[in-house]
């Protein structure tokens, strides 16, 4: 745990210090991360603690809780890890601030076309499914375990939670966010946007600990990830690995109900 500690600590230390060579200036720079921050933390917080209110007041998929919310912490460590994806966010942002180009466009001509958009991004959508299912995989190796240990003290989540990850497994999640600042990279920002918001809203509800009926009969049809799935992580870490969709897992038999089958 020592030596994670410290790659972690090196690492978000690189990642702060590496504002000082932007091409639009540390003050540029640093000005972008301070926004980038305080936009994505602020509904993330807000999400989080409507979640929570609404989540805790039904019956807990874990049964009656018998540890602690461990609120604050989890809050902290969420915070942590949006400080490495504002990071990532403050390099676009700082060419948006001095009007640079970036990958980000407003039009669907600009993106390339309609059907440029709905298969540009239905393909990284199977991409970045599959890189965060096997990015989580390998963090629960021995290896990587320690850089991925702190997110499972939360055994029965809130959903302030749902981003407490250190700062190793922030930046395999969140990097692609600097793609943005390439103006060959392109994305249709309404989708982009949508996406985005979309996935934080999954997250807040996969680690609130409780379910809503309708969301639970829709999502696993559409093959997306659940409270009820990823909650059994939580419960049993050597199961639905799945973040954003549950193909995966099904794929690769690592769905608790294939796991439990091959055991009788």
């Amino acid at each position: 745990m020592k030596h994670a500690r410290w790659v972690e600590g090196s690492l978000l230390g690189a990642l702060l210090l590496a504002g000082l060579f932007c091409p639009q200036g540390p003050a540029v720079f640093y000005g972008s991360l301070a926004l980038a921050f305080v936009g994505v933390a602020t509904p993330i917080l807000v999400g989080a603690a409507l979640v929570t209110l609404v989540a805790e007041r039904r019956t807990r998929l874990q049964g009656p809780r018998r540890a602690p919310r461990l609120v604050w912490r989890s809050a902290k460590d969420t915070m942590l890890a949006v400080l490495v994806a504002a990071c990532f966010l403050a390099w676009p942002f700082a060419r948006l601030w001095v009007d640079a180009p970036t990958g980000l466009v407003w039009t669907v001509d600009e993106a390339g076309g309609l059907y440029a958009v709905i298969f540009g991004n239905l393909a990284a959508l199977v991409v970045l499914d599959a890189w965060l299912y096997w990015k989580h995989r390998l963090l629960h190796t021995r290896l990587l375990f320690p850089f991925h240990r702190a997110h499972h003290a939360y055994r029965d989540p809130t959903a302030f939670a749902s981003f407490a990850v250190g700062t190793v497994e922030s930046v395999l999640t969140f990097w692609p966010i600097v793609l943005l600042a390439f103006p060959w990279a392109t994305h249709y920002a309404p989708v982009y946007f949508g996406l985005v918001g979309g996935f934080v809203l999954l997250n807040l509800y996969l680690h609130c600990g409780a379910t809503s009926r309708l969301v639970e009969a829709t999502l696993p049809r559409l093959g997306v990830n659940t409270s009820a799935f990823h909650n059994r992580h939580h419960a049993n870490a050597n199961v639905n690995f799945g973040e954003a969709m549950i193909v995966w897992d099904l794929l690769m038999g690592s769905h608790e109900a294939a796991v439990k089958a091959r055991r009788t």
